[in-house]
């Protein structure tokens, strides 16, 4: 019996290393590529193989036509894309890999739906699941019915963005066209949405068979995110909060999903319902603290695609506290000093009891010490323009 391998793809990102990992601690052998040698996940110790590709994104062709070669050539039972767009472009040619590898990925057409998030919004309620009333605009006539429709403070998002990226509060009316007119040349439609008050957010992260019912998921709540207004977790907690569970195992339920996910919450103070904000249809900036929970969603992912089912895994420890602190927790540090003078000591107690980092790790310290050159990569690439504020 040959070795379990799996290939994973976008190795500059925290969610890929810890996938790395965690399919190495389970007697699996892990590749791993990225379009630049700068990405933390190839300076693993755990990394069996690395390849640096053409980008996804600026030549898909040629991306294609190298992970079809890589395939061919290579015996990986699985392969893992922890990025959207990555996701995307393979799940468009899945066919074309199928006879060589197996690819735990929902249908395009599930996953181009799912990241739309007036589609999945206006899905939602359909269902009878809580949301925050929501508008698609795509003049400035529209926003300004918008705006007599919905109540002051908005927040106006694109249709399609991760990671709190390219969003805008409207706190007065003073302000409202300049920052509409700002979205309207920026992505052309946009949403604008009512601001839900609160600051709890929750995270629900999924797995589903190809059956489509529900394997494993794992609850955890933000304690600092960035940017501070909404973002990526930076420090987060496990917890159990089995509500959530059930209205993410509805939704993902109704579109007929198959894998990995992560859906985001945020309850609303004014009678504590939780309101769906969006579903990320991917692996998500956190996963490292499922893992250290107690559940191995990249294992899992792996057994999915190689056996069809898994067991079902719902236990987990609730309390474990997870950190982003380079380009996370610090950047919430100075965002929080810059805009109200707050100083957070709490944010560099960076090793608590209980504790998982997102990239440190004294057993693989490489890829802590090489994140400077991703974050070199992020401020000049052409590819993370999009994700620079």
């Amino acid at each position: 019996m040959r070795n379990k391998s799996v290939l994973v793809t976008d190795g500059i990102w925290r969610k890929s290393l810890a996938a790395v990992r965690a399919l190495s601690h389970s007697g699996v052998k892990v590749a791993v590529g990225e379009r630049t040698w700068m990405a933390p996940a190839l300076l693993s110790r755990y990394v069996s193989h690395r390849y640096i590709y053409p980008s996804p994104e600026k030549n898909s062709d040629g991306f294609l036509i190298w992970l079809k070669l890589t395939v061919k050539s290579n015996k990986y039972d699985v392969l893992i894309t922890p990025e959207e767009e990555t996701s995307l472009l393979v799940a468009q040619h899945t066919s074309e890999f199928s006879s060589y590898i197996r690819i735990p990925l929902t249908q395009y057409e599930t996953l181009a739906f799912t990241r739309n998030k007036f589609s999945l919004l206006t899905h939602a309620q359909k269902l009878g699941i809580p949301c925050p009333k929501t508008l698609m605009i795509n003049t400035l006539d529209d926003a300004q019915r918008g705006m007599q429709e919905l109540s002051i403070p908005l927040v106006l998002k694109p249709v399609i963005g991760t990671g709190g990226h390219g969003i805008r509060y409207v706190l007065t009316k003073d302000t409202s066209d300049a920052h509409c007119d700002s979205m309207r040349k920026k992505y052309g439609t946009f949403l604008m949405q009512e601001y839900i008050p609160g600051n709890d957010y929750y995270g629900v992260s999924v797995l589903f068979n190809a059956r489509n019912q529900m394997r494993s998921a794992f609850v955890h709540k933000k304690l600092r995110q960035y940017p501070v207004t909404g973002g990526a977790s930076t420090y987060a907690v496990s917890v159990k909060f089995p509500r959530l569970i059930e209205i993410a195992e509805t939704l993902l339920t109704s579109i007929g999903w198959y894998g990995s996910a992560n859906i985001e919450f945020k309850i609303d103070q004014r009678n504590g319902s939780p309101k769906l904000m969006e579903v990320n249809p991917r692996l998500w900036g956190s996963l490292q603290l499922a893992i250290s929970s107690g559940i191995n969603i990249p294992y899992l992912l792996y057994q999915l695609a190689v056996h069809g089912d898994i067991a079902p895994h719902f236990e987990y420890q609730a309390g474990v506290k997870f950190r982003w602190f380079m380009q996370g927790d610090f950047m919430n540090f100075l965002a929080n000093l810059t805009a109200q003078r707050k100083f957070d000591l709490d944010v560099f107690k960076l090793f608590e009891k209980n504790n998982c980092h997102a990239v440190w790790s004294l057993s693989d310290p490489l890829p802590f010490l090489g994140l400077s050159l991703a974050l070199l990569d992020y401020l000049t690439s052409d590819e993370m323009k999009k994700y620079r504020s």
